[in-house]
């Protein structure tokens, strides 16, 4: 008896030794794999999570190690969620899960929720979109309130883009309009919020409902607004939901799209920006307009793959309406830089001149720098500030400028630049330019916004009549390219110069040009140029015989205005003879 008592005790022994350095082994692997996660080393860190549960998972690892070993499968699945092996991925979390539940004292799978978060992120990466759904909504029910730190913004958009993928436009804008409400308290990432608003683009124009689309963004256009530098990254993304709007004849869709796309000073998406609002109001009928745009093309952006598209356009358009030596001018150009081009026959059987412009104007362009606008301080009176600035509350962010106004240093100099912004977009530019003054010329500003102050000096010039003189300056900014919404400006004071100069063509060639420099984004500008436009075409006895290129044109500009251009604001009375 004293023998078998002996052995069993050494037994034990070994057996408790075994396992101490079995635990040993396992802890050792387990930091070579965190080790390697942390270094980013996924392939490497993959492959050690994988060699840690082949060697101690094997045999019931619940019953041997505890809940913990759930935590193996996790970052197993991190790994592979990295290395885009999403089925793979689901599967680890769904063992994770499942297989490793927290109960009565073991609750040491920190992880267990959790991998029903990642699960349905997985889920997405497969295009799974029902299931991803449905683990978020299981990780949402079941989630330690307490313990569960997980990012809630990246959470509401995975939700919205779910429902969105699923065809439920409804339930995936609450997620979504979550998201962006909350962007500074959950945080919300910038590159969510537009993934979530692209995904809604996408379900809209799919299903061809227009109106969800525009409701949404008239609604969230300042949330909608993220900062340049994140912006251009998706000008790609914006350029072609705006081209899929237009050819599933969504115009106001493709026009608030285009709005969103930011100037970069980039010539080839800038370019094709304005050659789709070039055939926008050209189908609309508003030939005028479609010749303001391909004449900013070519004025403007001389280095465009389809240059010769571009000059040929413009022969044709400018010729439709009558404007033969802008029509003529272009003609030159097309010869002298595509003289085998074989657009040059049929401007030739039109009757159209070829005159010698000698060598190409030189424009002034700006460094891309010059273009950006410097980031706001991310406190929460200036997001709100800027937001209602964004989202066209102007009267709301004059207040909210007001009160910042008073911010000692380079916030309050910004405050003070917003605050007159704000101003003149209400169109009370008395209180802007006793304000301006007080703004300064800090160079904190950056390029752009000090280049604002200058334009500002033709908003003098509007304010007091000086019609003379501001035609002067703004004809001395045609040889400067600027950003869109400054030679939206520019354009839009020099067509007032030229109206009241009793120059009615030439007003009407500069408000067009304002109204398609910043597809409308300056929708202040846009609309009062629209409204100039038809004032201008209703004195004209032509604009009110049917059929005539002016009685066109008016239809055309007074359908734009309802569409888009106004903004929301209904047509004026006297302009709805052209509806009709």
């Amino acid at each position: 008896m004293r023998i078998r008592c002996s052995l069993l005790v050494i037994a034990l022994l070994c057996a408790g030794g075994q396992a101490r350095s079995q635990n040993a082994n396992l802890e050792a692997l387990v930091k070579k794999a965190r080790t390697a996660m942390t270094a980013e080393l996924w392939e490497e860190a993959l492959d050690l999570n994988k060699r840690v549960i082949s060697r101690f998972g094997q045999d019931n690892p619940y019953r041997l190690y505890g809940a913990q070993f759930g935590t193996v499968y996790y970052r197993k699945g991190l790994c592979e969620m990295k290395l885009k092996r999403w089925e793979d991925a689901m599967r680890s979390f769904e063992d994770c899960y499942q297989n490793f539940p927290n109960s009565g004292p073991d609750q040491n799978n920190i992880y267990q929720k959790l991998a029903l978060l990642k699960w349905g992120e997985s889920a997405m990466g497969a295009e799974k979109w029902e299931l991803a759904l449905s683990r978020f909504t299981k990780f949402s029910d079941e989630r330690n309130t307490e313990q569960d730190v997980f990012p809630q913004g990246s959470f509401h958009i995975n939700l919205a883009i779910c429902h969105y993928k699923l065809g439920q436009v409804p339930a995936g804008n609450d997620h979504l309009e979550i998201a962006i409400r909350n962007k500074t308290n959950f945080p919300t990432p910038e590159t969510g919020i537009v993934a979530g608003f692209q995904a809604m683009m996408e379900t809209a124009i799919a299903a061809r409902d227009e109106q969800v689309l525009l409701d949404f963004i008239v609604k969230n256009r300042g949330e909608l607004i993220i900062p340049q530098a994140e912006m251009e990254k998706f000008s790609g993304v914006f350029l072609k939901l705006a081209g899929d709007a237009l050819t599933a004849g969504m115009t106001r869709s493709a026009l608030a799209l285009y709005q969103f796309v930011p100037d970069t000073g980039e010539d080839s998406t800038e370019a094709i920006k304005l050659a789709a609002l070039a055939l926008i109001h050209e189908q609309s009928g508003n030939v005028r307009g479609a010749t303001a745009a391909y004449l900013q093309i070519v004025r403007y952006f001389p280095k465009t793959a389809n240059r010769e598209n571009h000059l040929y356009q413009l022969v044709r358009t400018a010729s439709l309406i009558g404007e033969h030596e802008i029509a003529e001018n272009a003609a030159g150009d097309l010869l002298r830089e595509f003289p085998a081009s074989g657009h040059l026959a049929e401007v030739r059987d039109a009757g159209i001149g070829f005159p010698d412009n000698g060598p190409p104007v030189e424009f002034t362009v700006p460094d891309k720098a010059d273009f950006a606008l410097s980031a706001v301080p991310g406190i929460d009176g200036f997001v709100a500030a800027i937001d209602f600035f964004q989202g066209r509350k102007y009267y709301e962010a004059k207040a909210a400028f007001t009160r910042l106004a008073s911010s000692p240093g380079e916030n309050g100099i910004l405050a003070k630049f917003y605050l007159c912004e704000c101003l003149r977009k209400i169109g009370d530019l008395d209180g802007m330019l006793k304000e301006l003054p007080s703004v300064g010329k800090s160079a904190s500003l950056g390029p752009r916004r000090l280049r604002q102050l200058e334009i500002d000096t033709l908003w003098d010039a509007v304010r007091h009549k000086n019609w003379k003189d501001l035609a002067s300056l703004a004809a001395s900014r045609d040889n400067e390219r600027l950003p869109n919404d400054q030679r939206a400006q520019v354009a839009h004071c020099h067509g007032l110069a030229l109206e009241a100069l009793g120059q009615p063509s030439e007003a009407l060639n500069a408000f067009n040009t304002a109204m398609t420099a910043d597809a409308g984004a300056s929708e202040e500008i846009a609309r009062d140029a629209a409204m100039h436009v038809l004032r201008i075409l209703l004195a004209d006895p032509e604009s009110k015989t049917p059929g005539t290129p002016k009685q066109k044109e008016a239809a055309a500009v007074a359908t734009l205005f309802e569409f888009s251009l106004g903004a929301g604001m209904p047509l004026p009375h006297e302009f709805r003879v052209f509806l009709k």
